[in-house]
């Protein structure tokens, strides 16, 4: 190793006084600003993954440039023979070469930690993937200048020295589309830093690639100058080369890596392993992702993690343009959607998670069927309404959750059918008829469940509602200081004063026009009454509207308010719910959850905050599948990139022009300063 720092020094000073380097440079950083911004542009979010996959591409294009006269122009100029002469061994000279390349190299990509300082300024970057992100950039730098290197030493010329390792890093992406082959590749272990979940067979193989591609090209510079025989020159290369492939061949266990995404995306906790060793059945996952992107890689390695918890679950990865018969058997509409299928039952998740694999896993295995009725005939809102103030989007995030809709007119029907296992009465406008009433209370009696959503000033609904120790209240709440953009009547709530699982995961929820809800109290022993949502201590439920002051002398009620009640009564008897079928005691569960708002869930806001977890958590709730984790329809893991036309504007101008252009005014000021001399 001796002289390599001395070799190191030479090499990159002679770099950097070439303009051939700074147009190498101009070339690299146009490639990738060019897909840093498309990438970007087209998925709108904080993050880089998207991006480094396609940085390989960049590095497998310009590092066999930059590595081609290495050695070879040494060799071919017989000025290598000098170089050897002087107290400079074979490893110290490629070792050396290869420090100034990788130096080089990293001088390049050093200018894109603008692109990361784009995402901070616009977004919430989630930092440690992207740390380990630009970790796996620079092991796969090493690893491309060791490859370079190396074809510059076994190869008389910088052309085919350039050649040769254009090719060689070729051959080692395209096997990742073989399966026995694939661990040779470097692709799938550059996107596993990527994507935020770097394991410890990326580490080996990085590591031991480098290593190899070294070692075999200080041992070919021992053999060209006869150090030994041509027999004990090979035997360190050949080993070397041996121990790289075995050691990359032989399967790493899956625990062996590093999940630094915030949100534990590509991990299985506890409670997901607890649902699969009782599952019970075996289960097919179909994830329809394009071929080759990033989506359809994130849903390997977190499909793996099943596969390995459990050899009961298959999954596929197909995409969606090449397999639509397969899309249109199983329900598919596009891709990013993904089929669950357990024992014959089938469900269409979307986007892939734990959560939201793990939650329709353990739906699909207990085999109840759940549905949804929205009550109808008295201008209640309608679940298949597109307009703003519809529950069209309600309706979807239902089904989302495995639970069927139906509509249900009492006013015609004299019975409730057996099918609806939960009751919707969101926001009617005139009051039920005495027998649908009477409907109703006799299916709450035995074991029902339902939902009621109502503006204030609607209908009275205390017959329905206090038996259960709920009572809806006269008034609009005005809330000063949590008022969404100084309007009180669009209550920011941030106060879910118990631990039901109907605010479980809810930070926030956003509330328009809402009345109030009194949480009685009951004779009912098995009657559980709770506060869901409140408003904060400076508000008031308020009853003239053509005023905004508080006067409690004429009825106004101080804060806090409560916006939503729910209501739990248990019994245990031989019938009703069960985890478990065991022909034993169960329990019957009758629940009501109450809401004094019915624009919160609408097409126009269901979007706000936490309104649609909360939503979902309530119809979870009360199917009797709290412990299910509610699909909220929006990934966790997704962070939002906010650009605005003058946004996007500046970013691909620094990124395709700015840093490209300082590249090549850099270059053209070392061009002048040569041929002055």
């Amino acid at each position: 190793m001796s002289g390599a720092l001395r070799i190191a020094r030479r090499e990159l000073r002679a770099y950097l006084v070439s303009p051939a380097t700074y147009a190498v440079s101009v070339a690299f950083l146009g490639l990738t600003g060019i897909t840093f911004f498309i990438v970007t542009d087209g998925s709108r979010e904080a993050s880089l993954r998207f991006w480094f996959p396609n940085l390989g591409f960049v590095l497998l294009v310009s590092v066999p440039i930059v590595t081609s006269r290495l050695i070879a122009d040494e060799w071919r100029t017989r000025h290598l023979d000098v170089l050897l002469s002087r107290p400079i061994s074979a490893a110290g000279l490629v070792v050396g070469k290869w420090l100034a390349a990788v130096a080089l190299v990293l001088g390049l990509l050093a200018p894109t930690l603008v692109y990361a300082g784009f995402l901070a300024a616009w977004g919430r970057p989630d930092w440690p993937p992207t740390v380990a992100s630009y970790v796996g950039a620079v092991l796969t730098i090493a690893l491309f200048c060791a490859v370079g290197t190396m074809s510059s030493a076994l190869t008389p010329t910088a052309v085919v020295a350039g050649l040769g390792s254009f090719a060689l890093l070729v051959a080692l992406q395209l096997v990742t589309s073989i399966d026995v082959l694939r661990p040779l590749s470097f692709q799938p272990h550059l996107d596993d830093f990527a994507r935020g979940v770097p394991g410890l067979a990326d580490l080996v193989y990085f590591v031991s690639g480098t290593a190899v591609a070294l070692v075999v090209a200080g041992g070919w510079q021992r053999l060209r100058r006869r150090v030994l025989e041509r027999g004990r020159a090979l035997v360190a290369p050949g080993l070397a080369l041996a121990a790289a492939v075995a050691v990359n061949l032989v399967p790493i266990p899956a625990q062996a890596r590093w999940d630094l995404t915030a949100a534990g995306r590509f991990t299985l906790s506890e409670a997901s392993r607890e649902v699969l060793q009782h599952l019970g059945a075996s289960a097919t996952v179909t994830a329809f992702e394009p071929n080759g992107s990033p989506e359809a890689n994130d849903a390997q390695v977190l499909l793996d993690q099943f596969t390995r918890a459990d050899s009961r679950i298959s999954r596929r990865i197909v995409d969606f343009s090449t397999s639509r018969g397969e899309a249109l058997r199983l329900g598919v509409r596009d891709d990013g959607e993904v089929a669950v299928e357990v024992s014959g039952r089938r469900e269409v998740i979307s986007p892939l998670t734990e959560l939201t694999l793990t939650s329709a896993l353990q739906r699909l295995a207990r085999g109840r069927a759940q549905q949804v009725c929205a009550l109808a005939g008295h201008g209640e809102r309608e679940l298949d309404d597109t307009d703003p103030g519809g529950y069209d989007a309600a309706r979807q995030l239902i089904e989302q959750n495995a639970i069927s809709t139906a509509r249900l007119d009492l006013t015609v029907a004299d019975r409730i059918p057996p099918e609806c296992t939960v009751l919707a009465m969101i926001d009617p406008h005139s009051p039920l008829l005495p027998r649908e009433v009477q409907i109703i209370e006799d299916w709450m009696a035995h074991n029902g469940r339902m939902l009621v959503e109502r503006d204030p000033n609607g209908p009275n609904l205390d017959a329905l509602t206090t038996p259960w120790g709920l009572r809806l209240l006269p008034g609009i709440v005005f809330d000063p200081s949590r008022g969404l953009a100084g309007d009180p009547t669009s209550v920011l709530v941030n106060t879910f004063p118990t631990e039901s699982p109907v605010a479980k995961d809810v930070s926030g929820a956003l509330f328009v026009s809402a009345g109030g809800v009194t949480t009685a109290a009951s004779e009912d022993t098995g009657l559980s009454v709770a506060k869901v949502a409140q408003s904060s201590e400076s508000s008031y439920l308020h009853l003239d509207p053509s005023t905004t002051r508080y006067e409690p002398a004429k009825g106004d009620r101080g804060g806090p308010v409560v916006l939503a009640g729910a209501a739990d009564r248990s019994m245990v008897q031989p019938g009703g719910e069960t985890r478990v079928p065991s022909g034993g005691p169960s329990i019957a569960r009758t629940r009501l959850l109450v809401v004094a708002n019915a624009e919160w869930a609408s097409n126009e806001f269901l979007g706000e905050l936490g309104n649609r977890r909360l939503f979902a958590n309530g119809v979870n709730w009360l199917a009797g599948e709290e412990d299910i984790v509610a699909v909220g329809g929006e990934n966790p893991d997704l962070r939002r990139l906010t650009l605005t036309p003058s946004r996007r504007t500046l970013m691909g101008a620094v990124s395709m022009g700015g840093l490209p252009g300082v590249a090549l005014v850099a270059g053209v000021l070392v061009w002048w300063r040569r041929r002055r001399r």
